[in-house]
């Protein structure tokens, strides 16, 4: 599904490429801001995406949506680590990646499992992985972090904390909910700073 998804958003599709971009902010865990974006889908459309993602925060066993399949088995591959099923969790983040090989979250907690269990190369792999599906996400330099020291290498660990600090101090970017991409921030063109900068210079040069 996702490939014919992406066939029809690179083909022009307007539909595709929004829910494209819904996939992006699943990936993220991004619930909130998905939910805003979905509210401007029309009609039928708008109601399957919001009841998908009510059923994800509330019962992903429950979802049987296509659009939904992957962030599905990854959470429920996260209830079965918390829940010591450890090969049930690795089959389903196998599962979230097969239907969704960008989804970087998959890629750490399967990168989590290989690391618990020694296989830290194999998790390294996969972590670099994820580093390049979302550089900007602090939980994969975490993962990182804790690789590196387990390695050894302190040097690599320190700087994976610290981006993943910055990340973290890092103000929410607010989407348009229409287009989904950022909302520009408010700012005084430089032509009015420089008007007032004048007005005030002459008003106080103008004081007796």
């Amino acid at each position: 599904m996702l490939q014919d998804l992406e066939a029809k958003a690179l083909a022009g599709d307007a539909e595709a490429q929004a829910l494209v971009h819904l996939l992006r902010l699943l990936r993220r865990k991004a619930y909130q801001e998905a939910r805003a974006y979905a509210e401007g889908f029309p009609g039928e459309l708008r109601e399957r995406l919001l009841a998908g993602l009510s059923l994800l925060e509330e019962a992903p066993d429950r979802l049987e949506d296509p659009l939904f399949a992957a962030e599905r088995e990854v959470l429920l591959g996260v209830r079965a680590v918390g829940e010591g099923r450890r090969e049930e969790a690795e089959a389903r983040f196998q599962r979230a990646l097969a239907l969704d090989p960008y989804h970087h979250r998959a890629l750490t907690n399967l990168g989590n499992l290989y690391l618990e269990r020694g296989e830290v190369e194999a998790a390294l792999d996969l972590y670099q992985r994820a580093l390049k599906l979302a550089p900007d996400d602090p939980l994969v330099h975490e993962n990182l972090a804790a690789l590196y020291r387990k390695k050894g290498d302190l040097d690599r660990m320190v700087a994976h904390l610290k981006r993943a600090t910055r990340l973290k101090m890092r103000p929410p970017v607010s989407l348009d909910p229409l287009t989904g991409k950022p909302k520009r921030s408010f700012r005084i063109p430089l032509w009015v700073w420089v008007s007032l900068l004048a007005l005030l210079a002459y008003l106080f040069l103008k004081k007796p």
